[in-house]
């Protein structure tokens, strides 16, 4: 090949080329920014708006539609939903991602502009959030301490200062600690004996705390700055302000100068508690990292703060975390103080990095270990460094284009792994061949190089084509996968130049016979080498000692092992087991090669299954390429295509059947290790957990058991010649085609789920609780600590539970995620984390615990309870996620509240197994006091009802008046009714108001009514909606939870009225749209990988042996599938790709030997032995 030529004959420059590479891709490696997730941009915007004091009815035409006209007309917005509650609307616009995020953000911040004429005055000006996966905390630093909760706040707020500082860090949240304001709580009846009203109390706040600048006298040549400074330097200065001074009309007789005191009492505290954090430490770790255990489960739970801490987009999170923590640790923490860090995601990327390294050294082993029995230990060592070496050159690439590594790109070069390797295999392999032909070292570079490299260069290209149509994968999830197959393309052709390039230089120099001499190395290189290998192990040693113990006798080991043991064995086999080997092989093909097409009709029975099933995936595959084109013609051929595959396939199955009986008791035999094997394998598994159904069993053992029994009847019977199959080709790929369906057949009989993204061991379990709407902090308080006593009691009657767990984290009043509706405090909502220990240190899947959580504290009356694992990866709805939608909201009510009460049926039954979870966004309706305003009244008093409500929200919510300035911080001065007249409804009813210089009672132009309304609106697209949705329980995927929800709802939905009606979506949606996308795919990567060996090949048979071969690959996939009770999701379609890919490495190389033997005069069944023998 003219490339290679090329580097051989600049062998010194690749030298030093591969050199620069390495220490290029270390130093990259090292430094490239590292992240949880990718870096991706979603066009979704959330428009949160707050109006203190308005119930979800109004809120919902005040502020949220007025919002969703105007945002709904944008163009390219995909979806409008939005989320009312108390006081708060949120609103979610989601645009098709093929517009451009800074254009989508100028939209919507137009529409808002637009729309916020139409907002009521005294709302808050909406707030646009910018959907951005680094909003997300990368840790949370927890404190704890045994000095009051007031101290602790005041630490924790220097420390977020501190941490806002550091590199990568771009916002420190602080959560749970109190926050200082000076209250004015008034007593309403002293304020209604002095005739006042509480707009005169904000005023005089107001006038007095003032510094207004006076200008500038001229005094000589002098100029002086003139400024009136009034404000409060101590909270009881506002004590002393008059309110009121004697003279007006309106006063009470006799009263002389009314100060604030008089009215008021001022108190410089604590807001009102919005929020509780508590922790519970029960295990740490001690230097080495083990889990030490610190506090038994009754140990008490401790308040504490909590620091969010968010990084900068594109910023190396692990660089990050560990530069918080530098910072942590200089921070001057007072005694007492307990730091608890949890929900690090830098840990899952490190252990990913962990398992990539560990993933590369393992495979490198396995590689030089199989190797060094056909190439000796040099060429397998050179060999094994192929992987690494592709994997730098690749993390350059990637650098280059500007990625940043994230758990997709470490899972993609997991995956890469095995793909890698063959490249380099190929070349080494033949290199060494040339040279035990006689060739001498870059000769035998440059013949054996030629000789493959064009099937390698197709072999990689097919590779590339399998990977290539999933960078169109659509949608949210397709942005997170794109980066999968980009980065596999990227190694790919790193390891193509790796082989091409880079090896065949390198094998020049270091391939070497066994049989040939050692060359006598120089002084000069004898030098060179003993100095380097002392300064790396001198610097070993500095760095670690044991290290350098470790390493030396590693060294030792793997020295003595190979000479002792490895190169004796290898000599043994590659002399004496591997000819004979190979020799039985070409006497295998020879004889499977025979033909007999001597007797009637045979050419007819050999070829009639076989064609008719060849004939039938080729329409089928024209007919999925077809239907992307045109849904109705593409069915034509799907139908024509099937019906000619399924005569095929029971031609198949029948002369299955037939090559049974004809073995005998040769099949008896096979059916009888057949059983041991799998009973052997199913046994393995079943004692690491995995649990077989009664069915699987049955098909599994059922098929070893068939072959036994045909095989007997073969022997009764005792045909002694063909039946129909006069071809051993004809009956080998027959018997082979009919084990496929077999495994189908099993499959279809015991099929093992499906899932869309692999359920791992979560290390961090959140139990979300929500009661009903109205519910105080201090009754959900209550409640949680109800909660915390029953984990505590699980604890306590479970040790493996106790000794998974390692802290637990209570967040009561939590902020809701403003992605999903929240944004703002919510009372009657909390979250539990808890927290596990280190995979390895777990004594049971913490997926168990988990379990065992979730039934512990599920039946808590009045509550809503979720208990989920946080998982990585692209965001996605629940398994279950129903939506309600029609024109009535009431009905709409009812309907969710009935599809709720059949699911929950359905779980405690068994009806439904696995669904767990349940719940609706439905709640309650939060009691009302309502204040009816007659507006003739009203009017009569030159009242408007803007001025009533005003001052109905100041006695409830109070109103910041102003601010009082403590040094560098500044606290709200806030007026409102003393406590014992806000939790008293009849206060309102006492209530004044200032109209025109008169104190005009409430009551004298507005009746009190209570009732209750709406808790939560859901709207979708500018439609009410409800949503119900649930989960599955460990040991259950996903979708088969969805079947056989949908199975129970089916009646139900058929029956639902009119203009009503019932939508799955969330990650059934996801996933319809994701399988959706894989089918069309796979027929485009079928039809690209045989146009690439067209092309190559210049024939149609060959690529169709190729994609045939492909085909049967499936039979280790299905089975292994079976055996291990794997579900199938989108993991395994990624692996079924990759292995296609391997296949087709194989192979190719395979018929482009044949090729060329076939080219130099070869007959074709001599040069199908041949190179089989030799590949």
């Amino acid at each position: 090949m003219k490339v290679t030529d090329i580097a051989i004959q600049n062998k010194t420059g690749i030298i030093v080329l591969t050199f620069l590479l390495i220490i290029a891709g270390s130093f990259t490696y090292m430094t490239i920014p590292k992240e949880s997730n990718p870096s991706i941009e979603i066009p979704l915007f959330i428009i949160t708006t707050l109006y203190p004091g308005i119930g979800p009815s109004d809120m919902e035409s005040l502020v949220t539609q007025p919002l969703e006209r105007e945002l709904q007309g944008i163009n390219g917005v995909k979806e409008v939903r939005s989320t009312t509650q108390e006081s708060f609307s949120s609103v979610v616009v989601e645009f098709e991602l093929d517009v451009p995020l800074n254009e989508a953000s100028q939209r919507v911040r137009e529409r808002v502009d637009l729309a916020k004429p139409n907002l009521p005055a005294d709302a808050e000006d909406p707030q646009i959030i910018e959907f951005n996966l680094d909003d997300f905390p990368i840790m949370v630093i927890n404190l704890s301490a045994d000095y009051p909760l007031s101290r602790l706040t005041s630490v924790s707020e220097r420390l977020q200062d501190v941490l806002e500082t550091v590199s990568g860090v771009r916002e420190v949240e602080l959560i749970g600690g109190i926050e200082r304001e000076v209250q004015v709580n008034v007593d309403l009846n002293a304020l209604n004996s002095y005739n006042l009203s509480l707009q005169q109390l904000i005023g005089a706040v107001q006038q007095q705390n003032l510094t207004i600048p006076g200008g500038t006298v001229d005094v000589d040549r002098q100029s002086y700055l003139v400024r009136i400074s009034g404000e409060f330097t101590d909270p009881r200065q506002i004590e002393n302000l008059v309110v009121f001074v004697p003279g007006g009309e309106n006063v009470r007789p006799g009263a002389g100068v009314v100060y604030m005191r008089d009215v008021a009492e001022i108190v410089y505290g604590f807001k009102d508690r919005e929020s509780y954090s508590r922790l519970k430490i029960l295990q740490a770790e001690d230097e080495s990292g083990r889990p030490v255990e610190v506090a038994g489960a009754d140990a008490p739970y401790q308040q504490v703060v909590s620091l969010n801490i968010k990084k900068r987009p594109g910023a190396n999170i692990i660089e990050t975390t560990e530069a918080v923590f530098a910072a942590l640790e200089a921070f001057d923490l007072p005694p007492g103080t307990v730091v608890v860090i949890t929900g690090d995601q830098s840990e899952d990327i490190v252990n990913l990095i962990k398992d990539l390294e560990n993933s590369i050294i393992s495979g490198m082993l396995f590689v030089i270990l199989i190797l060094v029995f056909f190439l000796g230990i040099r060429n397998a060592l050179l060999v094994g460094t192929a992987v690494p070496l592709s994997i730098l050159v690749g993390f350059i690439v990637l650098q280059a284009m500007g990625y940043t590594v994230n758990f997709i790109i470490l899972f993609s070069l997991i995956i890469a792994l095995g793909l890698l390797v063959d490249n380099s295999i190929v070349i080494v392999e033949n290199i060494y061949r040339f040279r035990e032909a006689g060739f001498d070292r870059f000769s035998a570079a440059r013949e054996a190089t030629s000789e493959v490299g064009y099937a390698l260069i197709a072999s990689t290209a097919t590779l590339v084509a399998a990977f290539t149509p999933l960078l169109f994968w659509p949608g949210v999830i397709g942005q997170f996968m794109s980066y999968l197959p980009m980065t596999l393309i990227i190694v790919l052709i790193c390891s193509l130049f790796v082989a091409l390039v880079i090896y065949p230089v390198l094998t020049g120099y270091l391939v070497r016979l066994d049989a040939e001499p050692k060359k006598k190395k120089s002084a000069f290189v004898k030098g060179v080498m003993y100095t380097g290998a002392g300064i790396l192990a001198f610097t070993i040693l500095l760095a670690n000692w044991i290290t350098f113990v470790v390493t030396l006798l590693t060294i030792i080991f793997f020295t003595l092992t190979y000479k002792l043991f490895v190169k004796p064995v290898s000599l043994r086999f590659t002399s004496k087991t591997l000819p004979g080997i190979v020799q039985w092989y070409r006497k295998f093909l020879t004889w499977m090669l025979q033909r007999d097409y001597t007797g009637r009709l045979t050419l007819l029975r050999n070829m009639f299954s076989l064609g008719s099933l060849t004939a039938g995936v080729l329409v089928l595959i024209l007919g999925g390429l077809l239907s992307i084109i045109s849904g109705a013609i593409g069915m034509i051929f799907l139908i024509l295509g099937g019906v000619l595959a399924a005569v095929g396939a029971l031609g198949t199955i029948i002369h299955t059947i037939e090559g049974i009986i004809l073995g005998g008791k040769g099949s008896v035999k096979g059916g009888l290790v057949a059983a041991v094997i799998i009973a052997l394998i199913m046994g393995t598994f079943y004692l690491t957990g995995t649990h077989y159904p009664a069915v699987t069993i049955m098909v599994l053992m059922g098929l070893p058991l068939l072959i036994i029994v045909f095989g007997l009847l073969g022997m009764l019977i005792n045909p002694g010649h063909n039946l129909i199959l006069t071809d051993n080709r004809a009956k080998l790929l027959n018997g082979v085609m009919g084990v496929l369906f077999a495994i189908f057949a099993m499959l279809a009989i015991s099929p093992t789920g499906q899932e869309f993204f692999p359920s791992t061991d979560p290390r961090l379990v959140n139990v979300n609780i929500e009661g009903p709407i109205g519910m105080n902090i201090s009754s959900s308080n209550q409640t949680v600590a109800h909660i915390e006593s029953l984990i505590d009691e699980l604890l306590e009657e479970d040790e493996k539970v106790r000794a998974n767990v390692k802290n637990i984290v209570v967040n009561i009043g939590v902020a809701g995620n403003p992605f999903f509706g929240g944004g703002f405090p919510r009372p009657e909502k909390a979250v539990i984390g808890v927290n596990f220990v280190d995979y390895g240190d777990r004594v049971e899947p913490s997926s168990i615990s988990m379990e065992k959580l979730r039934n512990k504290v599920r039946d808590i009356p009045d509550m809503k309870i979720q208990v989920e694992a946080q998982e990585m990866g692209p965001p996605t709805g629940a398994p279950v996620n129903i939506e309600v939608s029609g024109e009535d909201f009431g009905r709409i009510m009812v309907i969710t509240d009935e599809i709720t009460q059949l699911l929950l049926e359905a779980s405690e039954t068994g009806a439904v197994p696995g669904l767990v979870d349940i719940r609706n966004n439905i709640s309650g309706g939060l009691p009302e006091h309502r204040v009816l305003v007659d507006h003739q009244k009203a009017s009569q008093f030159g009242l408007s009802l803007a001025q009533i409500a005003q001052t109905v929200r100041i006695a409830n919510n109070g109103l910041e008046a102003s601010k009082f300035r403590d040094g560098e911080d500044e606290y709200d001065i806030v007026v409102r009714l003393r406590e014992q007249d806000r939790r008293d409804l009849e206060s309102l009813q006492n209530l004044s108001i200032n109209a025109m210089g008169n104190q005009v009672p409430l009551v004298s132009v507005a009746e009190f009514v209570d009732g209750s309304g709406l808790g939560t609106i859901t709207r979708l697209n500018m439609q009410r909606t409800a949503i119900i949705e649930g989960d599955a329980a460990v040991g259950f995927s996903g979708p088969e939870v969805l079947l056989d929800v949908r199975a129970q709802l089916a009646e139900y939905e058929q029956n639902l009225p009119v203009g009503y009606s019932m939508k799955y979506t969330g990650e059934s949606e996801d996933q319809d749209e994701a399988f959706g996308f894989l089918t069309q795919a796979l027929f485009l990567i079928f039809a690209l990988i045989f146009l690439i060996m067209l092309v190559k090949f210049n024939s149609l048979a060959t690529p169709f042996i190729i994609i045939t071969a492909v085909g049967l690959s499936l039979i280790g996939v299905l089975l292994g599938l079976i055996l291990t009770q794997m579900n199938f999701g989108l993991m395994t379609f990624i692996g079924i790709i990759s292995l296609a890919g391997i296949v087709c490495i194989n192979n190719i190389v395979l018929m482009e030997y044949i090729s060329q033997l076939l080219e130099k005069g070869m007959p074709k069944t001599e040069a199908i032995v041949e190179a089989g023998a030799i590949r």
